[in-house]
């Protein structure tokens, strides 16, 4: 393998030979560039209003601000059917020339329309900008007047093919509702005749339960219950408690028999301590406590007898409630499976007029937008004009190319001569060449004349 060292004394032992082999490769490819026809490229822009407002319902279009929207509009410049449009707008498919070309082309079933349009698209670039919502078209050709043709026509093809998609698509979309229409229609006529068909059958008109007497007497009879459960509750309570209910304890007689039942006790405590128990007096007040007393158990009991019977008849309401409430609620759960069928065919009726009414609406709005299906939100931001100078071919690419060329090509030639032709150009290429070590370097005749020199000079 070659040292770095040796390859540049290859390269320089052989200057001539490199130099000669890359100016060979300029002047080659400097005569290609010259010999090829000039083309040149027309560009023309187009603007799209990306934040622009449904017309209609005035709200933002979604689909315009989606990151792959400025791409999918350069596939539709970018596509055969504009192309085509391209095509029959500059008429060159009548062109005499144009047919001698397509003929002498001999493109198979391709019609001459089709082969022209693939011809178009093969010179046309798409760019869309990636810091704004302007798009370029550039086309490239011999002629710089039918670039700039050519270049316009896309513009003005695409905007046409725009203004026909958003066309066809309110159309569509205008004959599917009224094909829709006619179907939902049905529909709400069906589920309005089934609804009046069951009403007539169970006799119920309105289908809002809160207004039904049955439901409103359920109502009553419920809250009559609750009521009638705390009385009896209340009144068993007291019931229990007998002679020491609230009620008892709280009469007025019995509150006053008792305070002369307090009297009358002192008073017989106070003769008996001083008379005795065997006295008159004694016997005489001893007589009135008890007459007191007994008169307080027969009041005590006969209210708390009357507690007993209000705790009877308070549970005998309650009984007879419970029974009416338990039938009503029977009524009411007959009249409420009467009343889901009709709520089922009311929520069936409704829905189809939701959907009916929401059908009609969009119908109603698809007309406007197929109305309104000439507006656009492109507009031409630059028309394209015949460009001065030509885009192709650039004698400084092609010089650089053919630099490269040379470079890489003298330096292969020049590493096979050297490689057949192998020359010693050092002390080391011999001692390579010859596989056995250096001893001795003689000095050149140059070198052996330089070195006397110098010792005649030291000696003066």
């Amino acid at each position: 393998m070659l040292s770095v060292r040796t390859l540049l004394r290859v390269f320089v032992g052989r200057i001539k030979l490199f130099t000669l082999i890359v100016l060979s490769v300029l002047v080659a490819g400097f005569a290609i560039a010259l010999i090829q026809s000039k083309q040149y490229t027309a560009t023309a822009q187009v603007s799209i209003d990306v934040k622009a407002n449904d017309p209609i319902t005035g709200m933002p279009v979604s689909g315009l601000l989606a990151p792959s929207y400025l791409f999918t509009q350069a596939d539709i410049i970018y596509s055969q059917n504009t192309a085509l449009k391209v095509v029959d707008k500059i008429g060159i498919t009548t062109l005499p020339e144009a047919i001698a070309q397509y003929e002498q082309a001999k493109v198979g079933s391709a019609t001459i329309r089709d082969w022209y349009a693939e011809l178009f698209l093969k010179s046309l670039e798409v760019v869309p900008s990636r810091q704004s919502n302007v798009i370029s078209l550039s086309y490239t050709a011999t002629d710089p007047v039918f670039a700039a043709q050519v270049a316009n026509q896309f513009m003005k093809a695409y905007i046409d093919m725009n203004i026909e998609m958003r066309t066809q698509a309110a159309q569509s979309t205008s004959e599917f509702f009224q094909q829709q229409l006619k179907v939902l229609k049905k529909k709400v006529e069906d589920a309005q005749a089934e609804l009046s068909k069951y009403q007539q059958e169970t006799g119920i008109v309105a289908s809002d339960e809160r207004l039904d007497i049955e439901t409103q007497r359920l109502n009553e009879l419920s809250t009559s219950l609750v009521q009638a459960q705390s009385q009896t509750y209340d009144a068993k309570s007291r019931a229990q408690a007998g002679t020491n209910a609230p009620d008892v304890l709280n009469n007025p007689l019995i509150q006053q028999l008792k305070a002369q039942l307090s009297q009358k006790s002192a008073k017989l405590h106070e003769v008996e301590e001083k008379l005795g128990p065997n006295h008159p007096q004694y016997q005489q007040a001893q007589a009135d406590y008890l007459e007191t007393k007994n008169q307080l158990n027969q009041l005590q009991a006969q209210y708390s007898q009357g507690l007993g019977a209000t705790a009877n008849n308070s549970a005998a309401t309650q009984a007879s409630l419970k029974a009416a409430l338990q039938e009503q609620r029977e009524r009411i759960f007959a009249l409420k499976k009467d009343r889901a069928q009709l709520s089922v065919l009311q929520q069936n009726l409704d829905n189809a007029q939701k959907t009916y009414d929401a059908a009609l609406s969009r119908q109603a709005q698809s007309t406007l937008e197929g109305a309104m299906s000439g507006q656009t939100n492109i507009f031409p931001l630059k028309y394209a004009s015949p460009p001065k100078s030509h885009s192709a071919p650039v004698l400084r690419n092609y010089a650089a190319v053919a630099l490269l060329l040379g470079l890489v090509l003298a330096s292969l030639i020049v590493l096979v001569v050297e490689y057949f032709n192998r020359r010693v150009r050092s002390a080391d290429d011999l001692s390579d060449f010859v596989g056995v070590p250096l001893l001795v370097t003689m000095p050149s005749l140059n070198q052996r004349k330089s070195v006397l020199t110098k010792l005649k000079g030291r000696g003066k």
